[in-house]
This record gives C-alpha cells, sequence and structure tokens, in this order.
C-alpha cells in the first residue's frame, strides 16, 4: 500500500481516513449507467461536545447483470470539543456470470472542523469478485464473515485508540480477503489493486 497524504480542515486534533478495494478480475472507475447498483453508505456526524458516536457495515451482495456499479462510503465529521466519530464500512460484492461492465468506487472521508481535541476516524474496504460463473459463499464462510461483522461493530465502538482502530480492521480486512479466497464455490483469477489515504493525526 502507498500512503497518499491529503489534506486538513479546520483546527482539528486529528482525522484518520483510509480506503482500501481488492479487485478479482477487471474492474473500470465508477461511471453513472444503466445496471445494478449495490450502495454502502456509513456516515457519522458529531456537533455536541463530549459526545462519542460510532457507525459500521458489513455488506455482501451478488449479481448477475450485465453492468454492475459497486459503491461504499465511510464518513466521519466531527465539529464540537472532546469528541469523536467513527466510520466503517465494508463491503463485498460477487459479480456472477461475467458481466459486461463492473464499475468500482471506494471512499473514506474523515473530517474535523472548529474543534479542540476532537477525533475522526473513517474506514472502507471494498472487495469486488467478479467470474464467469455463479460464485458463492460456503456455509462456513458466513460463519467467518458473520464474526467479522460482530467484531467490527465492537471496534468500531471500543473507544480504542485511531492507530489501533484502524490496525485491526486492516486484520479484518485480511479475513475477508482469506474467505473469499478459500470459501467461494467458484475462485476466479485473483488481481489486487489497493488505494489507502490517511490524514493526521495533527498536533498543536
Amino acid at each position: 500500500m502507498t500512503p497518499v497524504q491529503g489534506g486538513r480542515l479546520g483546527r482539528c486534533a486529528g482525522s484518520v481516513a483510509i480506503a482500501l478495494a481488492v479487485l478479482w478480475g477487471t474492474v473500470a472507475p465508477a461511471e453513472a449507467g444503466h445496471g445494478k447498483t449495490i450502495t454502502t453508505d456509513v456516515t457519522v456526524e458529531v456537533h455536541r461536545d463530549g459526545q462519542s458516536k460510532a457507525r459500521s457495515a458489513l455488506k455482501l451482495a451478488q449479481t448477475s447483470r450485465g453492468d454492475v456499479s459497486a459503491v461504499n462510503h465511510a464518513y466521519a465529521y466531527a465539529q464540537c470539543d472532546d469528541c469523536r466519530a467513527v466510520a466503517a464500512a465494508f463491503q463485498i460484492v460477487l459479480a456472477n456470470r461475467a458481466p459486461t461492465n463492473v464499475a468500482a468506487d471506494n471512499a473514506a472521508v474523515a473530517a474535523n472542523e472548529n474543534c479542540e481535541r476532537c477525533e475522526t476516524v473513517a474506514i472502507a474496504y471494498q472487495f469486488v469478485v467478479v467470474s464467469p460463473h455463479r460464485s458463492q459463499l460456503t456455509p462456513a464462510g458466513h460463519v467467518r464473515l458473520a464474526k467479522v461483522r460482530f467484531d467490527l461493530l465492537l471496534l468500531t465502538r471500543s473507544g480504542r485508540p485511531a492507530a489501533e482502530i484502524t490496525a485491526e480492521a486492516e486484520g479484518l480486512a485480511a479475513e475477508v480477503a482469506s474467505i473469499l479466497t478459500t470459501e467461494l464455490r467458484t475462485k476466479p483469477t485473483i488481481h489486487h489493486r489497493v488505494r489507502m489515504e490517511r490524514t493526521g493525526p495533527f498536533r498543536h
């Protein structure tokens, strides 16, 4: 993974945004069009001093449409003092039967504005599997995925430091990749494309 430095918004204690996409097959940048659109959107906003809010989602979807668009966004925003916002979005898309067009859009945005001692964390992991056949998870794969979903829920609400949350989220993403490698009935050729963005933390 190659870090890309981002910008800062406001006078903020710190913000961390990580977006990572793991793609199996040929996937293009997201464009508007007809077909099946699969969207996962996790948004957390905090405006009250001393408040802490967190949300997470792990979505599994499959489709046999010819045109597929996968959109996965996590957004965390804080405008308050001594507050925290954590958003985590995991998306898995099984695009079956050799779709003609597959577009992927994965983004994480963490922003603080006009705040002191505030923190925002946004994490987005997207997995898109393109197969000429019908790919589906085994029963054991569904059990493992349910555990990842529960662990992600606990992690985002744990109150742990941002660095620990992002590190453990990376471990959960590795488990998802392992599930897709070992627990799919059809295993297509694997290619990888990764993007990560991180800003902060900022100190005064």
